[in-house]
């Protein structure tokens, strides 16, 4: 399984983001939500949200676990963007 983008990055609650990742599964493209907890400008930790049926949750779970680091680095500048956009509103 291989992360290929992350869409539609958005603000959920105060200290928490949402975005739907884009996965390579085997030979498909599948699609899970990702839960953002925040603080600050750094991410804290990340949840499955609702995923697509092909892959099993377990299975997702796996992969966020051993991806944690390379994801809360990877959407550092998104978790910026959004913050500064709710101050600006």
């Amino acid at each position: 399984m291989r992360l290929l983008r992350i869409e539609n990055f958005r603000h959920i609650d105060r200290n928490k983001a949402g975005g739907d990742a884009y996965l390579e599964y085997g030979d498909v493209e599948v699609r899970a939500e990702f839960i953002f907890y925040l603080q600050g400008n750094d991410c804290l930790n990340i949840r499955l949200g609702r995923h697509d049926t092909r892959v099993s949750t377990q299975e997702l779970e796996d992969f966020l676990r051993q991806e944690r680091q390379h994801l809360r680095k990877a959407i550092k500048p998104e978790v910026e963007r959004i913050r500064q956009e709710r101050r600006e509103s």
